[in-house]
């Protein structure tokens, strides 16, 4: 017989170093990737069977104003500061009272996701990260955690952003791909009696995109042909661009992005198609050299 799931509204946070960092607004709890391995052993080689278990990656999704400490310890990946940290996953009621109690212990950043923005978008602005476990421990929910207090006032939508340091006119920009900052991460050994322990190798501050109406093509294009024309992009071809997130009436900046060093990768325009009703665009693709957020302006 088939069983229907249980709907419990829960409250989500994250942990870290023994302080509640702020309320999430989705969380992936660990899972556990096993890779069988076999091994013949003995005169009749019959097999042995083994596993080698691997802990996948958590995930959360969070507003920035609403956890300060998380975005901090999110930041520390594009800043090339990261912390190696241990946390807790907590699912609360409405009561605050603890649900779920998922710990662990060296957790290391692998991404940092930042939203698309969009003209026409009505959706709150979202960061989303990824941490590698090095180890889990589902540990008995015990008492109650209280969540910091949400600042008043609303948060950036992805609607209502302005765009600066393009040496072309910028208001004609219909959305904004923000970067993916990753991080590889290896294990470093320590000779035949110490485990190998993960470390981060490279970080990648991912790509920014800049979709325009076809108001501004021409000023893009020109701005594309110099550098193709040149061969080489000089220094002062390299931008830095600022996108702020601005408040309902568009003039407060309640968050602001600082891309530094954008060179061009890419121009390409949209697909056109024979007598069809569609919006003609076009977009650039830039590589970053640093990236700095900070809240309000």
């Amino acid at each position: 017989m088939a069983t229907r799931p249980g709907y419990n509204s829960a409250q989500l946070a994250i942990e870290l170093d023994g302080k509640v960092a702020g309320p999430v607004q989705s969380l992936q709890m660990p899972a556990y990737r096993l890779e069988p391995v076999v091994a013949p052993i003995g005169p009749d080689r019959r097999p042995a069977l083994g596993n080698n278990t691997h802990i996948e990656p958590m995930q959360a999704e969070f507003e920035p104003l609403q956890a300060q400490a998380l975005l901090d310890w999110a930041l520390s990946l594009p800043e090339h500061r990261p912390a190696e940290l241990a946390g807790a996953a907590l699912v609360l009621d409405q009561n605050g009272k603890l649900q779920r109690r998922v710990e662990w212990r060296e957790g290391l950043l692998t991404e940092l996701r930042l939203p698309m923005l969009d003209a026409t978008s009505k959706q709150r602005f979202g960061i989303g990260i990824s941490w590698q476990p090095g180890s889990v421990v589902y540990a008995k929910p015990d008492g109650s955690a209280r969540l910091p207090a949400s600042p008043r006032g609303k948060g950036p939508t992805l609607a209502n952003f302005r765009v600066s340091g393009l040496p072309f006119d910028a208001s004609f920009i219909t959305r904004v791909g923000l970067p993916t900052v990753t991080s590889k991460i290896v294990e470093d050994g320590f000779g035949s009696f110490r485990p190998p322990r993960p470390s981060y190798k490279r970080i990648d501050l991912g790509e920014l995109t800049l979709e325009f109406s076809a108001r501004s093509r021409d000023a893009v294009l020109a701005w594309v042909q110099k550098i193709i024309d040149d061969g080489r992009i000089l220094e002062e071809e390299y931008l830095d661009i600022v996108i702020d997130l601005l408040d309902a009436a568009m003039k407060k900046v309640l968050l602001s992005l600082r891309l530094s060093g954008c060179g061009l990768l890419a121009y390409e325009e949209a697909r056109l198609e024979s007598m069809a009703d569609q919006a003609a665009t076009v977009t650039l693709r830039l590589s970053i050299s640093e990236l700095q957020l900070k809240l309000g302006s």
